[in-house]
């Protein structure tokens, strides 16, 4: 996936050029310290926290949005989505460490479209420089996992299925949103 940093004005999104980072030592990662560490509890990140840790506090979810290409590498097609929360479970590993978090993450669309013949890079990158910011879509979900502190808060295993079971306190938690 590309985690690229899009501005927001008038009804447009336009790219900056500048990425964003949510698992290792970065944007969640430093809201769960601003947030306390808590652990063995629910907690929650919206996409206006994670754009104002990500631009130093010069940048609101009004200005700016947190858009994911979810297949990169696709030449027959663009994908991207627009985070707007994530709501975590940290499980505690030990005191002021974390084991996991099972997250639901909270999206909506921003531009599907298939294509009949193949795009390249040029192309695809030609296409969403800008576009519409059509704020009535449906928004969806994905549960996935960061690894704790023992693995540097990074994702799941990689090219791996990087789903979670959700029992007990972390599926009660969740449960409220849905």
């Amino acid at each position: 996936m590309a985690f690229m940093y899009y501005r927001r004005n008038n009804g447009i999104l336009s790219m900056t050029g500048h990425s964003f980072s949510l698992a290792g030592y970065n944007l969640i990662y430093q809201l769960w310290e601003l947030s306390g560490m808590p652990t063995d509890q629910g907690w929650h990140v919206s996409a206006a926290d994670l754009i104002k840790i990500h631009s130093s506090g010069k940048d609101t979810h009004s200005s700016a949005a947190l858009v994911i290409d979810f297949d990169p590498s696709s030449k027959w097609r663009i994908g991207l989505i627009e985070l707007l929360d994530i709501y975590l479970y940290t499980y505690r590993a030990k005191k002021d460490a974390s084991s996991w978090s099972p997250m639901m993450l909270r999206f909506r669309d921003v531009m599907y479209v298939e294509y009949d013949h193949e795009i390249y890079q040029e192309e695809k990158s030609e296409l969403i420089k800008e576009m519409h910011d059509l704020q009535n879509k449906d928004d969806f979900v994905e549960f996935l996992y960061l690894n704790g502190s023992d693995k540097g808060w990074n994702w799941g295993i990689n090219g791996m299925t990087n789903g979670a079971f959700i029992q007990g306190l972390a599926r009660a938690y969740f449960r409220q949103f849905f």
